[in-house]
C-alpha cells in the first residue's frame, strides 16, 4: 500500500484525511500491524487507483512470507537439533552404551538433560535462519 500511496505522491496524512481515519491507522496498515476494514479497502482502491484484488493479494503475500519463514525456522531447528544430538551421542557413545540397563528414572533424566541442552544449542541458529529467509531471501524472490 505504501508504494501505491507514494506513486500517487500522497503522504500518510493525505490518505488518512481522504479515508477519514488517523495517520496512525495508515502507518499500522503499511507496516502490516493491522488491516483496513472492507469499506476502507474499497476506498483505498479507488483513491490510489489500484485494483482491489492487487491490494488483497499483497496482504496475503506478506502473511505467506511470514508463515514460510516460520516453517523454514522450524525445519532448520529440527535439523540442527537432530545433528547436535547425533554428534553428542557419537562423541559420548561409551557413556550411553549401557543406558537400557539403567533405571527408568535415570533414562528419563538423561533424555531430558540431553534434550534441554540440544534444544538450547539449536534455537539461536534456527531463529537466525528464519530471519534470513524472512528479511533477505523471500523479498528477493518477490522482486524477481
Amino acid at each position: 500500500m505504501k508504494m501505491y500511496r507514494q506513486q500517487n505522491e500522497m503522504t500518510q496524512e493525505d490518505l488518512a484525511e481522504l479515508l477519514e481515519v488517523s495517520d496512525k491507522s495508515i502507518s499500522k496498515w503499511e507496516l502490516g500491524k493491522g488491516y483496513p476494514s472492507k469499506k476502507n479497502m474499497v476506498k483505498i482502491s479507488e483513491v490510489l487507483q489500484v485494483p482491489l484484488e492487487v491490494l488483497m493479494i499483497e496482504e496475503q503475500t506478506e502473511d505467506n512470507r511470514f508463515a514460510k519463514s516460520l516453517k523454514y525456522s522450524f525445519v532448520s531447528y529440527c535439523i540442527i537439533f537432530g545433528l547436535t544430538l547425533f554428534i553428542r551421542v557419537i562423541r559420548n557413545g561409551n557413556e550411553y552404551s549401557n543406558i537400557l540397563s539403567r533405571d527408568l528414572s535415570d533414562i528419563l533424566k538423561i533424555v531430558l538433560i540431553e534434550f534441554g541442552q540440544n534444544a538450547y544449542f539449536a534455537l539461536l541458529p534456527a531463529i537466525i535462519i528464519g530471519l534470513v529467509f524472512y528479511l533477505y531471501i523471500f523479498p528477493k524472490e518477490r522482486d524477481d
